[in-house]
């Protein structure tokens, strides 16, 4: 039976939570002495999101790096990371905008790496892993990635562009991350080749998780 290298490195995420870090002593990729606005003032002041700031950047520059990129492939990249950025510095509209920064890195952390294989190429220097390919019974294939800052994070990038961000949380075994939303309760919790999975409002289904081809 094939297991995915992503079923090692999410229980190691688990492992790690009474580890110490060093990315959580990490400052943001960017100035903290002239912060463009509340977004990264906030920034400034969370040491998980500054260190999910500084894998964002990282995985931005891999990305740029892609041989064979073209000129218009590398112009639309720039835009896009600045239409993201935009967004992200929107968060201050938002009832809880750490929440909101939070989740904006990590769609684009996610992204970066669905998209870019030159963004997984150096994983060793970083702090994100991923994506899986996630497989469930009804159908539904879903992508993983799981981001080690304190606490460690997953993004499940679903079939309709939509995506959850879920907190790690105690378990006697496997990797367990949850998270509850307006619409119900989420679970990814994931034992070797295979990962209980619920999205809010739906039933828990038990799916298989492979390295994304």
């Amino acid at each position: 039976m094939h297991v995915s290298r992503w079923a090692f490195a999410a229980m190691g995420f688990s492992l790690l939570l009474t580890t110490a870090s060093p990315a959580m002593a990490a400052s943001p990729s960017f100035s903290c002495a002239t912060p463009s606005g509340a977004a990264e003032e906030a920034v400034c002041k969370d040491d998980t999101l500054a260190a999910l700031d500084r894998e964002t950047a990282r995985l931005y520059r891999l990305a740029s790096s892609t041989r064979g990129l073209g000129a218009k492939e590398k112009k639309e990249l720039v835009a896009y990371q600045r239409g993201w950025i935009k967004g992200r510095n929107d968060c201050w509209k938002a009832a809880d905008a750490n929440a909101c920064i939070r989740d904006s890195y990590m769609v684009r952390i996610g992204e970066l790496r669905t998209r870019f294989a030159a963004a997984r190429s150096q994983d060793k220097q970083g702090v994100s892993h991923g994506p899986a390919s996630v497989r469930c019974p009804d159908g539904m294939d879903i992508k993983a990635t799981f981001v080690n800052v304190e606490p460690p994070l997953a993004l499940l990038a679903l079939p309709d562009s939509s995506s959850l961000v879920l907190t790690i949380a105690r378990s006697a075994s496997g990797a367990r991350y949850t998270a509850t939303t307006p619409q119900g309760d989420a679970l990814f919790w994931q034992k070797g080749p295979e990962a209980f999975v619920q999205i809010p409002g739906g039933k828990e289904q038990t799916c298989s998780v492979a390295d994304l081809r």
